[in-house]
């Protein structure tokens, strides 16, 4: 009964009418609307003739169309056609025309919404109407327990938008605040009598303002006999969504999308896919295709169904497919209205190069490069450009100009029925600062292919071959080669790659017979003999609930010196009451070990792990593990030793907020973080991080959210106190990425109180009848059994029983929670006469 401050009505033969109230035969209410899907509204005629004595004078329309509305001022999320599209302020006022409390849309308001308010008959668009003055068969519903506005509207009225879509508008930059995250481990280790201590602490922090975000890096470390302090990168950055970039100011490091990725101080401007919509991220072909009537079009890949669309007669476009994998053509069947079914098939295979037609990806850089190695720190400029110009064809472009280096690449991606291949040529030319060989140009050339064999269900993930020139040098051997000159070297080698060739390969096995894989990588240089070889072989299955595998792997180091390595894999859930564990054992060429790991408590707060290891059958060692996370910070404590050595240690994370509301803790370190501010609501869980709880001033920190996605921030009473109720438990916010964003929870705290009571003569008070606080606002309803629900903050109070606007339709309650007061399951229960 906690949530009982706004009486629901849905279903009155559910309720047993008592003194006052009659119920005559099954004539108490008709439904007079159909109810066509679960969203639309039901609407219901209640038989007012049904009711005798005072309750006849009860206004029981207002049950009509649903829970009832209060007339006031709301924030709500709104959703069109169960879809999230944002949160805005809505002004609900009593329409005498249409009978109930609503909210009425200007032209602007709609065209906002997304909605196409253009194919309107209203020609007067300086109008505030209701949503269905606006649009034949539209309809709205609200719901104010938990502060959401629904929206039915045709689909001719929508903005055709892909799926996943947020619109920028919503994006919340976040609030004003700072932060400190950590990472703080010390251990202990004792080895032939001699010890050792070595504290580490790892930090990142922040402060937003004004919508830029400045960050900094950082470690220190502390041995029994240093200590220092490491700055990794300190930089400001700021996102446009008009341009869909991110522009950094400071220490950061390029894109590495063309060439490999370089620490650099200066700025930096590019592309950040992350603000596209779920349904546009990565690569998936569009398809395109005519109907001749209403049809609805499936798309299968390898006989399973991806999606499907109702479309009208004519063409039709569907860009907004999910990525599905790296190979299998898309089959596409058109199944029109009259039983007519067209078919056909889009190639589909993609490498990581590839990008949907019409999108781009960009950075541009100009800077220094960073690193402390070197004598001298080249300025540069690099520059990279992809674009998607079909389902076929992706090109890119870049390049990187230093003092004494350029580079420049050209490439393009092909999607085609016998796989995706990717083909690219990259030149350098390289001042080496020295006479005879000042100057050394080169190539690189690269091919990558991916296909999926549909006959075998063989996956190629990636094959890649890349073969460099004696004089090409990518920019990270340029400066090497660079340094050693002007340190006084002769020679300038760096071990510069010659060839390198990749794959991966995934094969499944036919009637649960698990899968195969290989992956494996080899490379050989200039000027050196060797070759370095690494893969990995292996095979995966299960049986019943046992996991299981078998792998081998080997390792060629730069002189020729192998290392080969055999495991056997299994592991099993072990579940006692209602805690759950897992057991593992790994047995290997040369070392074997087993481990027990699982929670010991229902909300899987505190964790522990076991584990026993043996390497050559000889050495045999021990460890154990004890997590513990709560809303201040995740802790953990180790032990474990072998024959000649010991060891113990603890570690600690989380993070600090400060911000208008003081200061708050988080478990984890920060990332794009949200703070749930729930006012007296202590104790109540945030079901989105584990162990996350308000805190005594009302806050709780979610370390991190997806950006630029819509995050449902949900919260659980259970844990809070009697006295304070949630008029909403669910709220959603889509952030900015870094931002540190606030989501409040409005709360009415106060007594959850139970009168019975009755009319000056004697009679149970009409059911459904509202109660007012001194202030007139409604705070509760008169209930089943002549009892009155409310919550209040007051001791001792007089309300208002209101059925009717005569003297004779109303009657005041004085309680006094001092006198005769019972307890009953959380509420306080009185006895008072309505006078």
């Amino acid at each position: 009964m906690k949530d009982f401050d706004r009486f629901k009505l849905t279903r009155l033969s559910q309720f047993c009418l008592m003194s006052g109230m009659a119920y005559v035969g099954s004539s108490l209410f008709l439904v007079h609307a159909q109810e066509t899907d679960l969203s639309a509204p039901v609407y219901a005629e209640f038989n007012s003739q049904a009711l005798i004595g005072s309750a006849k004078d009860v206004d029981i329309t207002q049950y009509s169309k649903g829970n009832p509305v209060i007339p006031g001022d709301y924030t709500l999320g709104v959703y069109i056609n169960g879809e999230w599209v944002g949160k805005q302020n809505f002004s609900f006022k009593k329409i005498e025309s249409a009978n109930q409390v609503e909210n009425c849309f200007t032209y602007t308001q709609l065209i906002a919404l997304g909605i196409d308010v253009s194919k309107s008959e209203v020609k007067d668009r300086k109008q505030c109407l209701l949503l269905s003055e606006w649009i034949p068969d539209a309809f709205s519903r609200m719901n104010p327990n938990e502060l959401r506005y629904d929206l039915s509207v045709p689909q001719a009225y929508l903005k055709r938008m892909p799926r996943g879509y947020v619109p920028p508008e919503v994006w919340d930059r976040g609030i004003n605040a700072g932060f400190i995250g950590y990472n703080l481990n010390s251990q202990r280790n004792v080895n032939d009598g001699h010890s050792t201590t070595n504290t580490f602490l790892s930090l990142n922090t922040g402060l937003n303002l004004m919508g830029w975000q400045l960050r900094h890096n950082g470690n220190a470390n502390w041995t029994d006999d240093d200590s220092r302090y490491t700055s990794l990168n300190t930089y400001a950055q700021r996102a446009f969504p008009t341009i869909r970039s991110i522009l950094t100011l400071g220490e950061s490091y390029t894109s590495g999308d063309l060439f490999d990725s370089q620490a650099y101080t200066g700025v930096q401007l590019r592309s950040d896919d992350r603000m596209l919509p779920e349904a546009l991220t990565g690569y998936a072909p569009v398809i395109r295709g005519v109907a001749q009537t209403n049809a609805i079009v499936e798309i299968r890949q390898r006989g399973q169904l991806l999606n499907q669309y109702t479309v009208a007669p004519g063409a039709f476009v569907i860009d907004d497919l999910y990525p599905s994998g790296y190979g299998g053509n898309l089959d596409v069947i058109v199944r029109e209205a009259n039983g007519q079914i067209q078919q056909f098939s889009v190639p589909y295979a993609a490498v990581t190069e590839m990008l949907r037609p019409g999108h781009d990806r960009y950075s541009v850089t100009l800077g220094q490069v960073r690193d402390r190695s070197l004598l001298k720190e080249d300025n540069f400029a690099e520059l990279t450009y992809k674009r998607g110009l079909s389902n076929l064809i992706t090109g890119y472009i870049g390049g990187i100009v230093a003092q004494n280096y350029q580079s420049y690449q050209l490439g393009a991606a092909f999607g085609t029925p016998i796989g995706a291949i990717s083909l690219d040529v990259t030149h350098s030319d390289t001042d080496l600062l020295k006479g005879d060989q000042q100057s050394q140009k080169g190539q690189s050339y690269k091919a990558s292919y991916s296909k999926y064999l549909i006959p075998t269900d063989t996956n190629f993930t990636l094959a890649a071959y890349r073969y460099s020139t004696a004089g090409f040098y990518t920019f990270q051997n340029a400066n090497q080669a660079q340094d050693r000159i002007r340190r006084g070297f002769t020679d300038t080698y760096t071990g510069q790659e010659r060839s390198q060739y990749q794959i991966s390969v995934n094969q499944n096995l036919s009637d649960k017979w698990g899968n195969l894989y290989l992956i494996g990588t080899w490379s050989d240089y200039w000027n050196n003999s060797y070759t370095r070889k690494d893969y990995q072989f292996g095979y995966n299955n299960s049986y019943k609930r046992i996991n299981y595998s078998l792998s081998a792997q080997r390792t060629t180091d730069g002189y020729g010196k192998s290392d080969d390595h055999y495991y056997l894999r299994f592991s099993f859930p072990l579940e006692i009451g209602r805690k759950t564990s897992s057991f593992s054992q790994m047995v290997g060429d040369n070392s074997n070990s087993s481990s027990l790991f699982g929670n010991l408590n229902e909300d899987r707060t505190l964790n522990y792990s076991l584990n026993v290891s043996n390497i050559g059958y000889n050495d045999t060692s021990a460890s154990a593990n004890l997590q513990y996370k709560n809303s201040y910070a995740t802790t953990n404590v180790f032990a474990g030793g072998g024959d000649r050595y010991h060891q113990y240690g603890a570690s600690i994370t989380g993070g600090l907020v400060g911000h208008a509301g003081g200061i708050s803790f988080s478990p984890e370190m920060i990332e794009t973080a949200v703070i749930v501010h729930a006012d007296q609501a202590t104790g109540a869980k945030v079901n989105n991080t584990l162990g996350l709880k308000v805190d005594r001033w009302g806050n709780a920190v979610i370390p991190y959210a997806t950006p630029y996605r819509l995050n449902q921030i949900t919260l659980d009473p259970d844990g809070t106190t009697d006295k304070v109720e949630l008029k909403s438990t669910s709220q959603e916010i889509a952030p900015y990425a870094g931002a540190i964003t606030r989501v409040e929870f409005k709360t009415r705290a106060g007594f959850p109180l139970l009168i019975k009571s009755k009319t000056p003569t004697g009679e149970a008070l009409p059911f459904a009848a509202n109660v007012y606080d001194t202030k007139g606002d409604v705070i509760g309803a008169v209930s089943q059994g002549s009892q009155i629900f409310v919550r209040t903050e007051k001791v001792q109070d007089t309300v208002l029983v209101k059925w009717g606007n005569t003297a004779d339709q109303q009657c005041h309650v004085t309680y006094n929670l001092g006198k005769t007061e019972k307890n009953i399951q959380g509420y306080q229960f009185i006895e008072e006469q309505c006078k």
